[in-house]
């Protein structure tokens, strides 16, 4: 039995009846044939002729079938049989899978499970769903989108590997929200496939989806999670007998609610077993592990502590680069007739202290070399004119390429015109106050690197100095410090790639009395690390931050072929990426955990730079989050996995599903063309 949605346009069916009166009635036309005369012809009454059969079956068929099918295409059929179950929820889905693969998800069989619900809801899609697999950790990662196509679902489930990012749910669901905010379909659902941790959820996050979404939680994790992690490590260095002794301590935290006991921990250094030890851990509290010392042979060890694994075996290994306290090579350029101990207060600042250390070397300007100043990371102009001739050229063409300049002007200073371009601003003759009780430090820009340290209570008072005679500067910009007058006391410059600072008075105990405070030493160490550039190196990283390799090298000749031309990036996992040079620069995001070997493709046969890249702590601790709790918030309504209601279709959804009528009038329109054919092709009848 037939359905229709417009019965009353049946009543055209009577139409059928045009092609029967076209048969079964014709009509003969009069043909008029002009005579001069019609004396001779007898009138013959006309009459119209009815044909009494039809003599053309075939064609009356067509006819009347072409009629019928299009008249019942009008009336909107449809087949009552179809009048089923609309399926999940009426009408199609967009569903988007957000698959937890952060490394939380390796303990146990999570990731195994985690891959199984995300398949068996690619297989519970409907005819007229849509689906979008989204694989998060740290970041996103979006496959197909919005396709019907299973296959093209299930092949990143199956080739998905866990990845070493902690879970942040904010992101996944914001991807999401993006993805449904451009669906037409009628019902849209987000399925979200995790371990659910109480730290990948921050509940400050501004995440909505948009109306009408539903939120469908799918966890895959234990109700007890036991577990431990290798979270940390302290480095201590001394010397002794001219090298350095290296103590590793390990910081282990107990994340379950169980005693650990007695489980090894093992250090090893340079891939060789140095150590072990054994620890017990009460349950949700922190332990530490002190090895043996070692002797740091080279400039630089890898560091990896093991803990023996249990059900998350990710956080079980800490990876570390020790290095050696780097010096810092500083050139101190001193008038040829200095003045009594001119640089002695400078190079015993420069002499103490071991992060960074620093190297200095003391020579009169006059017999400075090119050689001498390419060597140099901070180069110290210490009253005196800077060098002229071809060491003049040197000076200028290492301050462009990134060396640091800090000029001490004193009674010697002079800056002659043909000198390079690289003060601050113009000398000026030197003012004298040495008849009051001089002067002090009335501006410091304490938010700069070089004051930055001094911000902090207790930790030193620049205005304590005294300073009797200084240079007159007259510096247009970059004022970091001026005297209690006004006038500049430090001034800083860029000069290319380099940097310039100039002090206005000297660095001896002539001028002034600073070199006799407690705040000397930390203020010209300051100093040179910042003209050098310097960074601490850092001895691990965690997984997700970026990293400059240019900015983490230690200043000097090593530096200049780090940044110079492409870098080789090997990761952990044994991959070669080329760090080309770009609007970045060569910074590059840490993703995988273990040691990355970064070389210059300029310099081979140079150590490659080495980086230590740990998981994150924060997601080896496994308390679980309330899915209902992250569902109302981002949602307000949550679902439990399994079948969802069925509702029957209306007549309306199921004519709409079927479109019989367009089948319908394709016949009609076809057989009409048939009915031409064939009419063409019978005898005219005379």
């Amino acid at each position: 039995m037939m359905w229709f949605l417009a019965p009353a346009l049946l009543a055209g069916l009577t139409a059928i009846a045009i092609p029967v009166i076209v048969h079964l009635v014709q009509r003969e036309r009069k043909r008029v044939v002009e005579f001069p005369s019609l004396m001779f012809l007898r009138k013959i009454p006309y009459r119209s002729v009815r044909r009494r059969a039809i003599r053309h079956w075939p064609l009356l068929l067509l006819r009347c079938l072409a009629f019928a099918l299009i008249v019942l295409a009008f009336a909107r059929p449809l087949l009552p049989g179809a009048r089923v179950q609309a399926g999940a929820a009426g009408g199609g889905r967009e569903v988007v899978i957000l698959i937890d693969r952060s490394y939380s998800m390796g303990y146990g069989d999570h990731w195994d499970r985690a891959r199984a619900e995300a398949r068996r809801a690619v297989e519970a899609l409907g005819p007229d769903d849509r689906a979008t697999v989204v694989f998060f950790a740290t970041d996103v990662e979006i496959g197909l989108r919005s396709t019907p196509e299973r296959g093209g679902l299930i092949a990143p489930i199956d080739q998905a590997t866990l990845g070493s990012g902690a879970t942040r749910y904010g992101p996944a669901l914001r991807a999401a929200a993006g993805l449904l905010e451009s669906s037409r379909l009628p019902r849209r659902e987000v399925i979200v496939i995790s371990d659910f941790q109480k730290t990948g959820w921050d509940r400050a996050q501004d995440v909505k989806l948009p109306a009408g979404v539903t939120v469908t939680p799918v966890p895959v994790t234990e109700t007890e999670p036991a577990n431990a992690a290798v979270v940390g490590a302290a480095i201590e260095r001394e010397a002794s007998a001219g090298r350095e002794r290296v103590t590793v301590s390990a910081r282990i935290v107990n994340r379950g609610a169980a005693r650990i006991a007695d489980r090894e921990v093992a250090l090893e250094v340079d891939g060789r077993r140095l150590d072990a030890r054994r620890v017990s851990v009460e349950p949700r509290a922190p332990a530490s592990v002190t090895f043996a010392p070692f002797t740091l042979a080279s400039g630089r060890a890898r560091v990896t502590v093991r803990l023996a694994p249990d059900a998350l075996a990710r956080d079980d290994v800490f990876h570390a680069v020790v290095t050696s306290g780097g010096r810092v090579p500083v050139l101190v350029l001193e008038s040829s007739n200095p003045a009594p101990d001119s640089s002695l207060y400078l190079a015993r600042a420069l002499a103490v202290g071991g992060a960074p250390g620093f190297q200095a070397h003391v020579l009169p300007v006059d017999r400075v070399t090119p050689a001498d100043l390419a060597a140099a990371a901070v180069i110290v102009l210490n009253d005196t004119r800077p060098p002229s001739g071809a060491a003049g050229r040197a000076l200028e063409a290492s301050i462009r390429g990134g060396t640091g300049l800090f000029v001490a002007l004193g009674d010697r200073s002079a800056w002659p015109e043909d000198a390079p371009d690289l003060l601050p601003g113009a000398l000026g003759a030197p003012a004298d106050r040495s008849g009051t009780r001089g002067g002090t430090l009335g501006f410091i820009d304490y938010s700069h690197p070089v004051f930055e340290i001094f911000n902090t209570p207790r930790s030193g008072d620049l205005t304590a100095a005294r300073v009797f005679r200084y240079r007159q500067l007259a510096a247009s910009g970059g004022v970091l410090a001026r005297f209690d007058d006004g006038a500049v006391a430090l001034a800083e410059r860029r000069v290319e790639q380099g940097a310039v600072l100039a002090w206005t008075s000297t660095v001896d105990s002539y001028w002034n009395d600073l070199a006799l405070k407690p705040v000397f030493v930390p203020f010209v160490h300051q100093a040179m690390k910042h003209l050098a550039r310097y960074a601490e190196p850092r001895p691990w990283y965690t997984v997700g931050e970026l990293f400059d390799p240019a900015a983490s090298v230690a200043p000097g000749a090593a530096a200049a072929a780090i940044r110079a031309g492409d870098l080789v990036a090997l990761t952990p996992g044994g991959k070669r990426e080329t760090l080309a040079p770009g609007e970045g620069g060569r910074a590059f995001t840490l993703v995988e955990q273990g040691f990355y070997e970064i070389r210059s493709a300029v310099a081979r046969a140079r150590e490659p730079v080495v980086v230590a890249v740990n998981v994150d702590a924060a997601e080896s601790d496994l308390a679980p989050l309330d899915p209902a709790e992250l569902v109302s918030a981002v949602a307000g309504r949550a679902e439990t996995p399994g079948p969802a209601e069925a509702r029957e279709l209306t007549v309306e959804e199921q004519e709409r599903r079927q479109a019989l009528w367009w089948y319908l009038l394709a016949g009609g329109l076809l057989l009409l063309v048939a009915e031409i054919v064939v009419a063409n092709r019978l005898p005219r009848i005379a």
